[in-house]
């Protein structure tokens, strides 16, 4: 079976670094949640979204803008991923508001980034 790769959008990225697909869950809970005297937590789960932190070292500028392009200030963006939870590659909504960059070559037709690393964040609850 040939090996699938992340995309952005239309766009199928290089592979990330060997650190660089983490993903996190944030549980949001209701007000009234918290604990109580006794110290025994109430707790009123309402949601949970996944994130995943990803990062590419040595990428070039070309393969950088082209992510960029696809994700830089959309309301949402359509990430194929392989989805922990589920244990299935999937295509979510997703939305990036973090990114950063830097670059080590600026020689005309060598830019290449040292880093790119953003969190994409699902758009909907899991």
């Amino acid at each position: 079976m040939a090996q699938k790769h992340l995309k952005f959008g239309s766009f199928e990225a290089p592979e990330v670094d060997e650190d660089g697909y983490s993903l996190s869950y944030a549980t949001t809970s209701s007000d009234d949640s918290g604990r109580i005297m006794s110290g025994v937590m109430m707790n009123t789960p309402l949601f949970t979204v996944e994130a995943y932190k990803l990062k590419w070292s040595d990428i070039s500028a070309a393969n950088a803008a082209k992510i960029l392009q696809e994700i830089k200030g959309k309301k949402q963006y359509d990430f194929f991923h392989f989805n922990v939870y589920s244990g299935k590659w999937e295509t979510s909504p997703f939305y990036t508001a973090n990114i950063e960059t830097a670059f080590y070559s600026l020689v005309d037709g060598e830019e290449k980034c040292s880093e790119l690393s953003f969190q994409a964040t699902g758009v909907n609850p899991v």
